[in-house]
């Protein structure tokens, strides 16, 4: 195997593959090798498989924002030749929130959304009509951040001094409290928050407006063959280019030379040399334990302090024995709502111990709930319930109270699921418990985060990796790309602009 290449990316999750997949395009004759300590590409965008349950089970996958009319990620793909080559399933619907005395169901779509919630909720329509108009605003310049930065899009400034003003400083509860007074809307509007990995009280609101506008407005779908369909096109084109992917191989240590300059890697099959090393891996782990101590990292990790990690989740995989429609589970994605924001944002506040924490995380937080048979039905009759969680109440792995403590997940979760749709009780055929301790070990990533760093309102911690002492090194991930498909493919281009400056 050859030990000279043009770059190195250490991890192939989305953001790597995405941004090899675009530098040989963009650069033909580009030779990049792509390392990865597990047996697939694709970090968290892959699949597993139980053969037994009939089961393909999706990691992390359910909707891919910016797929609609002028999306970034749909332009990304039209780019690269691949949107023909991946089989969408647009939804009609959004997502149905599930209360104590009811549901509303929400079409797909901005307008959809916003009908839905203005009927069940008219007495709210004032504060409805301004988040939805913030939306429109501010959730656009945010959704065009790296187009602001190469200079493809000229954003009114006036709008974006508005922003730094008045909303830069707020979190997505302070901002929905100001203007909505029902918690339970409060709840079903920050309930997307899931999708980048924060609570109400974690977020920035200009960021949840970014999220709300890439997935409402720019339209979302997901791919058949999940998420593993997508990282497998993108690796193809890498290999394709003369590049290679190297798997099953961890990575031991970054080398470079007395200039401060990076040389390549060192891993457990030898070393390979690049002038350019991409880390996709979280920059805690990185800096811990693939580079000597030396001391211009010193300044690194101070800024790192402040980097914090996203929520992670507890997750319940299951099958059914019928399809989900036919159970009372007729779309593809459900937020069922336990109480109301203030409610909600109390019990994490006061959750120490194990009772409080579970209670909290498990029983009185959204948990979401996607039916993967109405994504796409070849994978299996697939049903996923997601809590956001955090490491901090689980036991080790392998321990006596690690084991006990999955079990009460599993009943806590499946309990709420046939609460709000009873029709499932009795026909869940296979269950399987990921924790924060699970995704912990397979990523690396600090406190089993799911989603990369937490984007909130100090967003210091964020520019660690700006004016890195080592010449050569770049960060990928959603540690600086954001917590999202279409921010990595969005990060991912950018980085690969730069190849040639």
């Amino acid at each position: 195997m050859d030990g000279h290449w043009d770059a190195i990316c250490i991890g192939a999750g989305i953001t790597s593959l995405a941004f090899g997949a675009q530098v040989v395009q963009r650069h033909p004759g580009a030779r990049i090798l792509v390392i990865d300590k597990h047996a697939v590409p694709g970090g968290y965008a892959t699949v597993f498989q139980r053969p037994k349950a009939d089961a393909t089970f999706d990691c992390s996958l359910h909707k891919l924002s910016g797929m609609g009319e002028g999306g970034n990620l749909r332009r990304i793909l039209t780019d690269l030749g691949l949107a023909d080559e991946l089989r969408l399933k647009v939804p009609d619907d959004y997502f149905e929130a599930v209360l104590p005395d009811g549901s509303i169901r929400c079409g797909n779509g901005v307008e959809a959304f916003r009908a839905a919630l203005c009927a069940r909720f008219p007495h709210e329509r004032a504060g409805l009509d301004r988040f939805f108009e913030e939306v429109a605003i501010h959730g656009r310049n945010g959704y065009y951040q790296f187009q602001m930065m190469d200079g493809s899009f000229e954003p009114d400034f006036a709008q974006l001094r508005y922003a730094h003003r008045h909303l830069k400083h707020l979190t997505v509860a302070q901002a929905l409290a100001e203007r909505v007074g029902n918690p339970w809307l409060r709840e079903i509007l920050a309930a997307t928050g899931i999708y980048v990995g924060g609570f109400p009280e974690d977020l920035g609101y200009l960021y949840f407006l970014h999220v709300v506008y890439a997935t409402l407005t720019k339209g979302n779908a997901y791919v058949e063959g999940a998420s593993q369909r997508l990282s497998d096109v993108l690796a193809d084109r890498i290999v394709a280019a003369g590049g290679q992917l190297l798997l099953g191989t961890t990575v031991r240590r970054i080398l470079s030379d007395d200039n401060g300059r990076v040389r390549g890697v060192a891993t457990a099959r030898g070393e390979f040399y690049a002038d350019r090393v991409y880390l996709n891996a979280a920059p805690h782990y990185a800096l811990h334990t693939l580079f000597d101590d030396q001391p211009g990292l010193a300044p690194v990790r101070r800024k790192l302090e402040r980097l914090t990690p996203s929520r992670s989740t507890t997750t319940v995989y299951l099958t059914t024995d019928a399809a989900p429609a036919e159970l009372g589970l007729p779309g593809t994605e459900t937020m069922i709502v336990a109480c109301g924001t203030d409610a909600s944002i109390a019990a994490r506040a006061g959750a120490v111990d194990d009772d409080t924490c579970e209670q909290a995380y498990w029983n009185d937080g959204v948990m979401e709930v996607t039916n993967y048979h109405a994504l796409d039905p070849a994978g299996g009759r697939i049903v996923c319930l997601n809590v956001l969680d955090t490491i901090a109440h689980w036991p080790e792995r392998r321990s006596v109270a690690y084991k006990f403590k999955k079990v009460r997940a599993r009943e806590t979760l499946l309990e709420r699921l046939y609460a709000a749709k009873p029709g499932l009780r009795g026909h869940v055929v296979y269950t399987e418990v990921a924790t924060p301790r699970t995704y912990e070990r397979f990523t690396n990533n600090t406190d089993g985060a799911g989603y990369g760093a937490m984007v909130g309102t100090d967003l210091s911690g964020h520019v660690f990796h700006h004016g890195f002492p080592i010449a050569g090194v770049h960060f990928l991930s959603a540690w600086v790309a954001g917590p999202s498909y279409e921010a990595a493919f969005g990060y991912a281009e950018m980085k690969a602009k730069q190849w040639a400056a």
